[in-house]
């Protein structure tokens, strides 16, 4: 029975666009008044590089918990305004950040853009499974895995010249909420990758403390000579797989 409850959750949760981050339900207080807001973002970034997204009202002042869509749901900004995200695909990306409800008073609203170009590098995972979903669902391409099973993912240069990575295994885990809970030794050393090469890791989906963490929604957050890049994979419960 706790089984089938698990799984009758997760699909509600995908029913209404967890595989598409679509916008949580927020029980809390609305909030008051902020006047004008305006989106800080750069011109232009590659896909899969970390995009940091800041809202900021008309006095200047950071704007936490503010919506951010592009157009479909990416985060809420943490208390100093910003938002870590990322694009999967090149083009351009109209970018909307709302705070409060449309319907009452203190609600505000502002539109920004942001280009997307091919990256040289590729962030990819594999070997995760098909997720089971509702009726009229769409699969998003995200890699699914079981509980407890390996996570493996590559990085592989695709452009025409030699990246770097500043260590053997620069990457971590975060959570939806952006906050680490892995984070592999690796060896101080430069590790080239030349045109065409792929370097691989796995990860266990234990966190810093080795214990197994929740099924949810994680990203690697990994750093090159290119820069930062992101990648989002999903562990699921065992009943939603096939």
């Amino acid at each position: 029975m706790k089984l089938v409850q698990t799984v009758l959750v997760f699909l509600a949760l995908l029913s209404v666009g967890f595989l598409s981050c679509k916008p949580k339900v927020n029980d809390s207080p609305e909030p008051e008044a902020t006047g004008n807001l305006n989106i800080q973002t750069p011109d232009q970034a590659r896909d899969g590089e970390t995009v940091v997204i800041k809202v900021i009202d008309d006095a200047g002042r950071p704007v936490s918990e503010t919506r951010i869509y592009s157009p479909e749901y990416l985060g809420d900004t943490a208390e100093d305004g910003s938002l870590a995200t990322f694009f999967r695909e090149p083009g351009n990306y109209e970018l909307t950040a709302r705070k409060g409800n449309a319907s009452e008073p203190g609600f505000a609203e502002a539109k920004g853009m942001i280009s997307i170009i091919p990256s040289p590098i590729e962030l990819e995972a594999f070997d995760g499974i098909p997720p089971l979903l509702p009726p009229g669902e769409i699969y998003s391409g995200d890699q699914h895995y079981k509980p407890g099973t390996t996570v493996r993912f590559s990085l592989r240069n695709i452009g025409n010249t030699e990246i770097n990575l500043n260590n053997s295994a620069p990457w971590k885990i975060q959570n939806r909420e952006g906050e680490v809970v892995f984070k592999p030794l690796a060896l101080q050393i430069t590790v080239p990758l030349s045109p065409g090469e792929t370097k691989e890791w796995i990860w266990n989906q234990k966190d810093k403390d080795d214990h197994q963490v929740s099924e949810d929604g994680y990203t690697v957050v990994l750093n090159c000579s290119e820069g930062e890049y992101r990648l989002r994979f999903w562990i699921i419960p065992e009943g939603m797989t096939p």
